[in-house]
Order: C-alpha cells, then sequence, then structure tokens
C-alpha cells in the first residue's frame, strides 16, 4: 500500500509497481537463477566472438549487467533464503510478562510496551519514509531539462580545461582497416584477373588473419605488413593520396571528423596515434596538430616490408603517449583519448577522459561498468561496403 501511493522511480522515469510476493523455494529459485546465469554466459562468449561493434556491442554491457544482477539475487537466495522457507510466529508473550512485573515508576522510565506504540504512524510515517531517504532512491521522476549521462560525460571531454584529445583510426575515426588499405593499394595496378585472385586468395586467408590479430595485433601488423615488400615507394605515395579521397573520405564517420574539429576549436593539440602506415595516413595531416604512425623500412626505391620499430599499439601506445605528454608538457589527467578495441585500453586507462568508440564487446562491457563515455559514430549513409575494396583501375 504504502509503496503504491508512495513510488519509486526508475531510470526511465517510470514509476515501479509493487510486485505481489511469490516465492517458490530456495531450490527452485536457485536453479531457475544458475540456469539463467548460464545461457548469459554462453551469450556473452559467443558475442565476443562476433565482430560486431557500437550499438550492437552493448548487448554484451546489458548482458554483463543482467549477469551481475543473478549474481546478487544468488547472494541474497543464500544469505536469506532459509528465512522465507519456514513459517514462524513471533509472540510478545514473554515481553509483555516482563512489562506486567515491572513497578510502576520502573515502566516510567522503561517504557517498551508494544501496545503503547502506534505501528501503522510508525510504519507508514517514520520508518519507510526513512528507508527511502537513506537509501537515495528516486520518489519523483526527473525533470526533462536534466541532462542525461552522456551529455555530463560529452560536456566534460568538450571542456575548454582539457589539453590534449588522442584519437585512434580505424573504426574510430574510420570504418576501415589495414586490410582494406592493403587491398587499395594491391590491386590498383593489377589487371581484372590478377585481382580476382588477389581478392579470392586474401579471403580465404582471412580467418587465420583474424585470429592472429585476436591473439596478438603487433604481431599480426607485422606478418601482414610484409605485404608490402618490393612496394615502389613513389607509386605507393601516389596511389595512397587517390585512395584518401576514393576509399577513407567515404569510410569516414563525419560526428568523428567534428569531433577533432571541436576539439582543435577549443585549443586542445590534437593527436593521432594508429597502427597504420605513415602513408596512409599521411593525407590526414591537415586535420591533426600530430600524428604518429607504423613506418615501414626501406632501399631508398621500394619498401622492405619490414617495420622500423614496434607499431604503435596496445602498451606500446600508451608508452608512446606518455612520452608525447612528458616531452610536450602535457598532464594526461586533462587528456581525452577515444579509441575501440579492448587492445586500446592501455591508452584509455593512461588519460583523465576515455572514450569508447563503436566499441567491440569487450571494450563496450567494460567502458559501461566504468562510466565512460561510449560514443557511436557511424559513416555516410550509402558509403562503399565492400570486404574488400579495390583501387581505380589506372588508364594507360
Amino acid at each position: 500500500k504504502f509503496f503504491g501511493e508512495n513510488p519509486i522511480y526508475d531510470e526511465k522515469n517510470q514509476p515501479i509497481a509493487p510486485a505481489k510476493w511469490r516465492f517458490p523455494g530456495r531450490g527452485r529459485v536457485e536453479s531457475q537463477l544458475r540456469r539463467a546465469q548460464g545461457l548469459l554466459g554462453q551469450a556473452e562468449q559467443t558475442l565476443n566472438k562476433l565482430p560486431i561493434r557500437g550499438n550492437q556491442a552493448m548487448v554484451v554491457a546489458d548482458i554483463e549487467d543482467r549477469k551481475n544482477e543473478i549474481d546478487k539475487a544468488l547472494e541474497y537466495v543464500t544469505l536469506y533464503g532459509k528465512y522465507v522457507e519456514c513459517e514462524a510466529l513471533y509472540s510478545v508473550d514473554n515481553l509483555l510478562s516482563l512489562w506486567d512485573s515491572l513497578p510502576e515508576e520502573d515502566k516510567e522510565i522503561f517504557s517498551f510496551d508494544p501496545r503503547s506504540i502506534d505501528w501503522y504512524e510508525y510504519v507508514y510515517n517514520i520508518h519507510l519514509p526513512t528507508v527511502i531517504t537513506k537509501g537515495r532512491v528516486k520518489t519523483s521522476p526527473s525533470k526533462s531539462s536534466t541532462k542525461s549521462r552522456s551529455s555530463r560525460l560529452r560536456n566534460q571531454v568538450l571542456d575548454s580545461r582539457r589539453q590534449l584529445a588522442v584519437f585512434d583510426l580505424e573504426n574510430t575515426l574510420i570504418a576501415s582497416n589495414v586490410v582494406s588499405s592493403w587491398s587499395y593499394l594491391a590491386t590498383k595496378r593489377l589487371p581484372k584477373a590478377e585481382r580476382v585472385k588477389l581478392v579470392t586468395k586474401t579471403l580465404a586467408q582471412a580467418p587465420s588473419m583474424l585470429a592472429l590479430d585476436r591473439k596478438d595485433r603487433s604481431d599480426f601488423l607485422r606478418s601482414f605488413y610484409r605485404r608490402y615488400a618490393e612496394a615502389p615507394i613513389t607509386q605507393i605515395d601516389d596511389d595512397s593520396f587517390e585512395m584518401f579521397s576514393e576509399m577513407i573520405l567515404t569510410k569516414s564517420f563525419p560526428a568523428a571528423i567534428r569531433r577533432v574539429r571541436e576539439h582543435r576549436a577549443l585549443g586542445h593539440r590534437t593527436l593521432l596515434i594508429t597502427g597504420a602506415l605513415d602513408f596512409v595516413v599521411k593525407p590526414l595531416q591537415p586535420l591533426f596538430d600530430d600524428i604518429i604512425s607504423a613506418t615501414l623500412s626501406h632501399d631508398g626505391n621500394t619498401y622492405t616490408g619490414q617495420m622500423k620499430q614496434v607499431p604503435p599499439i596496445g602498451e606500446t601506445r600508451a608508452a608512446v603517449l606518455r612520452r608525447f605528454a612528458e616531452e610536450n608538457n602535457y598532464d594526461l589527467s586533462e587528456a581525452v583519448a577515444y579509441a575501440d578495441s579492448a587492445s586500446d585500453l592501455p591508452m584509455l586507462e593512461a588519460v583523465g577522459f576515455p572514450v569508447a568508440v563503436n566499441p567491440e564487446p569487450k571494450l563496450a562491457a567494460l567502458a559501461n561498468r566504468r562510466g565512460w563515455l561510449i560514443e557511436n559514430f557511424r559513416p555516410v549513409a550509402g558509403s562503399p561496403s565492400k570486404l574488400l575494396p579495390l583501387g581505380s583501375r589506372v588508364r594507360r
């Protein structure tokens, strides 16, 4: 009755209706909870293996929330299960006998006669209101003007007091990856028959490449970049600029590009740290103050396919960021970092304001749990969605 007249509101501003008390038995409830726990665990494992991101990946975060709720429910079942499995009638006969045995002067001093208490007044006007107040629950709908958590976090990120804004590239600024870039450059000057052969071979290798990428991103890049061995430097540089306009721009996230410009307008220094190769990201130089990328060694005319240094990813990316901040006198607690993958956690954890962009399932769940800002930037509607983009044919 009390909570029907004085409802508590949920996070969606809806009153929570008091449920009818049902408890079919501790064993049955525990069995149902453990079954649900197992099913959610299987669903989480399956989703973590799928190449999903952004809003789709947030399903994993929701599953994790449900798992936490079930874990808490199981704790309560274990703790209080025995209390609800028994029927007990509590008597105050002994208390009343003790009260009746007291002399009148003691009754004046020690007033513990339960019959003297207005229990309705106590429960409805004292006890339950106090529980609600101390529990800090929401007893009225939030005003429509109240900003969402995302809005509050976004305002913190886009605060003029921030000093440095750091961005990843793939799936953070553009819906592309190192394989797509290589595919474009590798096919641009090939005849049609050779193009088909190369694409077919690459698609067949996709599962093994994905497995290596998930196991160790650095090893994957070292292995994959060997495909650039003997590639002419001048040709690659020229084709990369064409790739920028034909592929990278069309796969970019307009909201992400705007975000970079917003940071620059606020006076924040913008830095791109990526495992992509320098000639791929060179056309992005006007957008950023600084770019740190992977580089290949060369003999003056052609690339060797060997990397000059460890690619800036994972722990290395965080180390590169710390060195950059130290050399330029930036406080990382006032820095913002944008990234999409759990492998970027070292960089995200190094700054005061981490932002998960189009996050993969693991990062989505972690960002949701830690209360980080989550952004879902999307490409322009109708942008190319080929598995392996092909370079435009060079007219001879």
